[in-house]
């Protein structure tokens, strides 16, 4: 763990030999932690005043305290025991922990070890988190988030674009050919196309849009903001960027297979349509997608 350091540069010298086992620090101005801190990139931070008093520098590490708020890190200050008031301030800026100066290697070699401790325990436990948020809301085939994911987030957008009196459009999308493409090359095969036309629907669509894998071949959009018109040229070009993978165009013509893709679209309307609704018509647009030909998209009524 590296361990930054904004102060004195004699008494973070002093701290070097203090540090715990597998720990680093690195000298920084306050300027620089407030940006590794921004970027969520500092892990634990010690202060200790290289102005005249402790209120000095607690005002100038304000930019640092604000975010601070929104991407917590521990910080342990080191305050002059001359300045009975140094203790408090450093308790209100949310200190994890202090220690009096001149420094008491003891103590805050104790002191340091202890909020690394917790420290590690708190990132192992965020990234357990993260883990488990993702094996509970991401396909593991494609990546995609899965179903259940948009089962709990689609209502919520319906919700928000009533309220709001906003427009939002939700696209049905099916990949054409894919059973025979299993059946000529095998479902590892078929893994492989579906993560790719996973992908290429993902990065051709707008950053506040949501694709989930419903089921099967079949992968839901949700796109808060976007009306009729804009649906349809996403959806054409899902369809155009699909088809130019060439994917089960090749090889021996007893074995090509290839994939397209349709697409159904509806958009919100009325106070009284509800996800169900709203997906039930995506999904009839579907279907009328492929009964017209396949390779195509289509808007329910």
């Amino acid at each position: 763990m590296q361990i930054g350091f904004v102060g004195a540069s004699d008494i973070g010298e002093a701290l070097l030999p203090l540090l715990p086992p597998d720990t680093s620090m690195v000298m920084l101005t306050v300027e620089d932690a407030t940006a590794r801190a921004a970027a969520g990139t500092l892990q634990l931070l010690i202060v200790a005043p290289d102005c005249p008093s402790w209120r000095s520098m607690a005002e100038r590490l304000q930019p640092l305290q604000a975010i601070a708020e929104a991407n917590p890190f521990p910080v342990f200050a080191l305050v002059p025991r001359a300045d009975p008031q140094a203790l408090v301030q450093a308790f209100d800026m949310h200190c994890a922990d202090c220690a009096w100066l001149p420094v008491d290697p003891m103590e805050v070699r104790a002191r340091l070890a202890a909020l690394v401790r917790r420290r590690r325990v708190a990132l192992t436990r965020a990234a357990e988190v993260r883990k488990a948020w993702r094996v509970a809301t991401r396909d593991a085939v494609t990546g995609l988030f899965n179903r259940h994911h948009l089962e709990r987030v689609l209502p919520q957008a319906i919700h928000t674009a009533h309220r709001e009196n906003r427009i939002l459009s939700v696209l049905m999308t099916d990949i054409d050919g894919l059973k025979r493409f299993n059946d000529l090359r095998g479902h590892l095969a078929g893994d492989v196309a579906l993560r790719r036309v996973a992908e290429a629907i993902e990065d051709n669509l707008r950053p506040a849009d949501t694709v989930a894998r419903y089921g099967g071949d079949e992968m839901a959009v949700i796109m808060p903001d976007a009306d009729r018109a804009v649906a349809a040229a996403i959806a054409a070009r899902l369809v155009a960027v699909v088809a130019s993978l060439g994917l089960g165009c090749y090889g021996p013509e007893a074995e090509r297979a290839p994939l397209t893709l349709s697409v159904g679209m509806a958009t919100l309307r009325g106070p009284g349509c509800n996800a169900d609704s709203l997906l039930a018509r995506a999904d009839q647009a579907l279907y009328e997608a492929k009964r017209q030909g396949r390779n195509r998209a289509n808007a329910a009524a």
